[in-house]
């Protein structure tokens, strides 16, 4: 089975489209309600008066993956690395509390990507990661391949980086 039709099978057509309408387009907000809500969430997620909201979910993100990652299996060798991730996370959580979110958004992607890496081990530097996740857990893989096409670097306007970042938080608070 090519890796196409394994994202056919488990990713509903919709969602492939909002994904890249989201990297790639000016109309991001209509991309992200339907992200969010295959993550489980809802337009209040990007309200403006949600403040309340996103404060609280700032800090069940930062409780759950800190809980993820303390209770995640490692080899010795990574242990440094479980630590350097969960002050990263402390770091990132009050920045993102003070609405920097475009400058904390490179670190998200690395926290993410190395809690990922404390999860899975170097099955998650593998090449077929992608097509793995989607089999093994298809909402994780959904999430995974909306991270993987975020781009490492960004020049969006603050309210886009913001509803990028809520995304992934609301995902990874709730997993």
């Amino acid at each position: 089975m090519t890796f196409d039709k394994t994202i056919n099978s488990y990713v509903d057509k919709k969602i492939l489209n909002a994904i890249s309408e989201f990297v790639e387009g000016k109309n991001y907000v209509a991309a992200a309600d339907v992200l969010a809500a295959a993550f489980g969430a809802d337009k209040a997620l990007f309200a403006k008066e949600a403040a309340d909201f996103e404060s609280k979910l700032i800090s069940s993100f930062q409780k759950n993956l800190s809980l993820l990652v303390q209770k995640t299996w490692i080899e010795k060798s990574d242990a440094e690395l479980k630590e350097n991730v969960l002050y990263k996370l402390n770091e990132y959580s009050e920045a993102v509390t003070k609405g920097q979110w475009n400058k904390s958004y490179a670190s998200l992607l690395q926290i993410v990507t190395d809690v990922v890496y404390l999860m899975f081990g170097n099955q998650a530097k593998s090449a077929d990661f992608e097509e793995y996740s989607l089999r093994i857990d298809p909402e994780f893989g959904i999430f995974w391949l909306y991270v993987k096409s975020l781009p490492q670097e960004q020049d969006w306007e603050q309210s886009k980086a913001r509803v990028a970042m809520l995304l992934g938080m609301f995902f990874l608070a709730n997993y």
